[in-house]
């Protein structure tokens, strides 16, 4: 149904993006074409629009957008366009009127991919606009299925895939990161407080880190460097809380189920630490919980982090927060301090949120030609 911000703030942690199913297809047809079979008992040809699932093409100015974004937010996390719609999507599509006209080829889905969809709509579109007895203007049309064609054709380098592990390979690796006897290399972490150095010192084994990052291994394999001549590496402007949750993340890919969790500021702390160490699928996994967690205390430090480490779920969580607080936003944007308002420290989060403001309401949107997509 192109509900943008609804996917963006759910859980999607377990979805599989890959997955096909017999009535929207894989999930880029679903955000491409609506619904691809209106229901079992309805005949393929049918007149009437898919029953409130629009698509890319058929929908006005303000959906049209949302399915874009939602395009380019399913590729980041992984979407395949090669992923071809089952058999039983056995139907057939055509827009602009009765059957389409005598110059609308009709578009079939079964055993065809979205990206082969897509071209196939693009083509049937063209052919459609470019037939001088129509009289429709079709170019706003064409122009998204562009936009979508180049989506879709991008590398997104969105390899980050979960799998299931027995909870007992979990309970090994914790009790490796708990053994400090064997640990052989000291992070020494110094965190500034209140103009005092505080240090604290966390174990862990140089042979996981080094598996783990490339970073992690250039330092700690080469004599030359005092890491990797001393096995200490140090820590500055963070905790030991965000080192703890970091080696549990490498560890483990999990944190223990007897603590609370942890706090935004630790989470977003820890996710500089694992950007600079290149440690990217433990980016990954602190991104999506920090998505989960913006509220408005840790809104600019979340936006400031996902604009500076170019993290698109986590900048898509705080637009999204962004436009569901306009007021809030738009009263620190105008804040000059010294009152019960805190404005933006951060000229990109401030530049970001104007961006979203202005989004809402702010552009003329043209008024859509009936249509109906069959």
């Amino acid at each position: 149904m192109g509900e943008e911000r609804a996917v963006k703030n759910m859980d999607l942690g377990a979805f599989d993006w890959h997955s096909p199913h017999p009535v929207f297809g894989s999930p880029l047809h679903s955000i491409l074409f609506g619904k691809l079979i209106v229901s079992t008992d309805e005949e393929s040809d049918t007149n009437e629009l898919n029953n409130g699932f629009d698509d890319l093409i058929n929908a006005d100015y303000s959906e049209r957008k949302s399915r874009l974004s939602l395009l380019r937010f399913a590729m980041r996390c992984g979407a395949d366009p090669h992923v071809v719609a089952p058999r039983q999507c056995d139907v057939s599509r055509w827009w602009g009127g009765e059957r389409g006209g005598d110059s609308m080829k009709p578009i079939s889905f079964a055993g065809r991919s979205a990206f082969e969809c897509l071209l196939a709509a693009k083509r049937s579109i063209k052919l459609r606009h470019q037939d001088p007895n129509d009289d429709a203007d079709w170019t706003d049309e064409l122009k998204a299925v562009d936009e979508a064609v180049e989506i879709l054709a991008r590398s997104t380098g969105a390899a980050f895939n979960s799998i299931a592990v027995p909870e007992g390979v979990v309970a090994t690796w914790e009790s490796v990161l708990a053994e400090t006897a064997s640990a052989d290399v000291v992070i020494r972490v110094k965190n500034a407080s209140s103009g005092n150095e505080e240090e604290d010192e966390v174990r862990a084994h140089a042979a996981v880190l080094q598996g783990a990052s490339a970073v992690l291994k250039a330092m700690l394999s080469t004599q030359a460097m005092r890491e990797g001549a001393q096995k200490v590496i140090e820590v500055a402007g963070h905790n030991s809380g965000a080192v703890r949750l970091l080696l549990a993340l490498v560890y483990t890919g999990t944190v223990s189920n007897a603590d609370e969790g942890p706090d935004v500021n630790t989470i977003l702390s820890t996710l500089d630490l694992a950007h600079r160490w290149q440690l990217l699928h433990v980016v990954q996994m602190l991104a999506a919980a920090a998505a989960q967690r913006v509220d408005a205390e840790s809104f600019e430090a979340a936006a400031d982090a996902a604009l500076r480490l170019e993290l698109p779920l986590l900048v898509s969580s705080c637009r999204a927060f962004a436009a569901a607080h306009p007021r809030e936003m738009r009263a620190r944007l105008t804040s000059r301090g010294g009152g019960p308002i805190v404005g933006f420290q951060s000229a990109a989060v401030r530049g970001d949120v104007e961006k979203v403001l202005s989004g809402e309401g702010s552009e003329a949107v043209p008024q859509k030609r009936q249509r109906r997509a069959l």
